[in-house]
């Protein structure tokens, strides 16, 4: 049996752009026939992730640059910048990772790379201690996939060259390092997962899944027309015009964590895991994208914060929202929502039973909360309601 934290957020968002498409206006999903805006569940997870990584001091990095930060690291340990860079380059194709190559003209590797911020230091330590052995892998990684691409053209004429035993068992053990490197796994990258094709031991199935932020009602994009006024007086008063896109709406966001799945892969470590935890909760129920934040400050606290501890699944309850939300003058969306929202939570406890659920408590800014009627106790701090969610959820899972 696995322990699930189920978070339903209600947060309302003024005039902004959160999340921009390849046109530069804000996404969109049409659900229930209407369209609505939208923020990606990869834009939130990632901006939760850095703050989490923040606070807890713990820095992960999902880059294609690995081989130009362990280059950066050799050369401030005395490396010259031509030698740093080719080693920084050999240590990554050492891996031996199929399909994983390096562009000749930027450097950068095909696919994005999640690792620890430490390894890199364990990467460079790698090449000092091996520097020709991690040189020979590297040529072989590089021969081994030119014969891939050769194969049904001149496949005979592009063999990858044979290895006496000794030389191929120090590339393998050198191989066998860079991928335990490249496997090691820190808070983050526990919760959010990690993914490299034809290695499964650094494939890490995340303990936290984050849907797509959609409002509650049908919403359209709102243009802006703006000018940049000269300073300095001249011919024209305009130094440039221009437009932009907006939209305002109160959306829906839900995330969940698997608590069992999150200690697992922190090895058991419960303190890790209990604030890892308690950190993202806190961070998601109040998260703001930063999108064009500084010409529209979208700044606001959520309408409504409602966080479950199951034993059975994770239950999102975005079908509250299928149909949308409709709203007067003198109601606003904020309030519907919540009632909405409240309402199918009773649905779905009728459904459901209630046996499996071990919390059900919320906390807010919306005026209407004291009258809802089927989320749970209502915990005015979010700080005091983040904590119990915590200790329900990991006091239930060590009594497993």
């Amino acid at each position: 049996m696995s322990i699930y934290i189920d978070a339903n957020i209600v947060h309302s968002y003024p005039l902004s752009n959160l999340n921009r498409d390849e046109f530069g206006s804000p996404k969109i999903a049409y659900v229930g026939g209407v369209e609505r805006s939208r923020v990606s569940s990869a834009c939130i997870k990632r901006g939760c992730r850095l703050t989490v990584e923040d606070v807890l001091g713990d820095k992960a990095l999902r880059t294609r640059r690995v081989p130009a930060e362990v280059a950066a690291e050799l050369t401030a340990r005395g490396w010259s910048e031509e030698e740093a860079t080719a080693a920084g380059q050999a240590v990554t194709l050492a891996a031996g990772v199929k399909g994983l190559s390096i562009a000749e003209e930027t450097g950068t590797t095909s696919v994005m790379l999640y690792l620890p911020a430490a390894g890199i230091t364990a990467l460079a330590d790698l090449v000092e201690a091996n520097r020709d052995t991690v040189a020979a892998a590297a040529h072989k990684a590089r021969a081994d996939a030119d014969a891939e691409g050769a194969k049904g053209k001149t496949a005979a004429k592009t063999k990858a060259p044979k290895l006496d035993k000794e030389t191929a068992k120090r590339i393998k053990a050198v191989q066998e390092q860079v991928r335990a490197v490249l496997a090691t796994r820190n808070a983050s990258i526990a919760a959010f997962g990690r993914m490299l094709a034809n290695t499964p031991e650094v494939t890490v199935d995340g303990a936290i899944a984050v849907a797509h932020a959609v409002t509650a009602h049908a919403t359209e994009e709102q243009g802006d027309f703006f000018t940049a006024v000269d300073d300095v007086p001249g011919e024209s008063g305009s130094a440039h015009m221009g437009h932009g896109a907006y939209t305002a709406g109160v959306f829906h966001r839900f995330a969940t964590v698997n608590v069992t799945e999150q200690l697992r892969n922190l090895d058991g470590d419960q303190e890790t895991a209990e604030e890892l935890t308690r950190v993202f909760l806190r961070e998601f129920a109040v998260h703001v994208p930063n999108a064009k934040k500084n010409s529209t400050a979208p700044f606001t606290p959520p309408a409504l914060v409602y966080f479950t501890v199951r034993t059975d699944q994770p239950v999102s309850l975005a079908g509250a929202f299928e149909a949308p939300v409709t709203a007067d003058q003198t109601s606003g969306w904020i309030t519907p929502s919540v009632t909405r929202l409240d309402q199918h939570t009773g649905a779905t406890n009728s459904f459901y039973g209630t046996k499996h659920l071990l919390l059900a408590a919320h906390s807010g800014t919306a005026a209407n909360l004291p009258t809802v009627t089927h989320l749970g106790r209502h915990i005015p701090l979010i700080e005091d309601l983040v904590n119990a969610t915590v200790t329900a959820a990991f006091t239930q899972d060590n009594d497993q």
